[in-house]
């Protein structure tokens, strides 16, 4: 413990760990003689026999489809109305929003509304609905 060099270690227990120390550092713990390195196998004459540990099985319910979620449209047979940038962009100036606030509302990130509004990014479904909701617009027509 102390870095001693010294010519001979005592092997000696201090909090739960077996060290080889000096004669000094020795008197911090307890001696350790009868220190094990190695597991013992039970000799022949003792009674002994190894223990069997039942194996655990997981059992996985089949899963069932929940009768709270609302039924969803048919999201292949919408589509996105090709003039969706000005409408979203006049739609949020009507409300006085800016790109952040509508984008916070939105929990989706600035960047993302500043790419819809350019028409760069054509929104997903789901980001489609929650514009329409908030900024009284129609964004999503089905496909015919």
């Amino acid at each position: 413990m102390c870095g001693k060099k010294v010519p001979q270690l005592e092997k000696v227990r201090i909090e739960g760990a077996v060290l080889s120390v000096c004669d000094a550092c020795a008197r911090l713990g307890t001696p350790a003689e009868s220190i094990r390195t190695r597991f013992s196998t039970p000799s022949a004459h003792t009674n002994l026999e190894p223990i069997k540990i039942p194996q655990k099985r997981i059992v996985v319910p089949p899963s069932r489809p929940s009768s709270r979620k609302r039924p969803r449209d048919n999201i292949e047979s919408l589509d996105v109305v090709p003039e969706y940038a000005e409408l979203i962009r006049s739609a949020r100036a009507k409300l006085s929003l800016t790109q952040d606030e509508l984008a916070a509302k939105l929990l989706e990130k600035k960047n993302v509304i500043s790419s819809i509004e350019r028409g760069d990014l054509l929104p997903e479904i789901k980001t489609a609905r929650k514009l329409e909701r908030l900024l009284n617009i129609k964004l999503l027509e089905s496909e015919e």
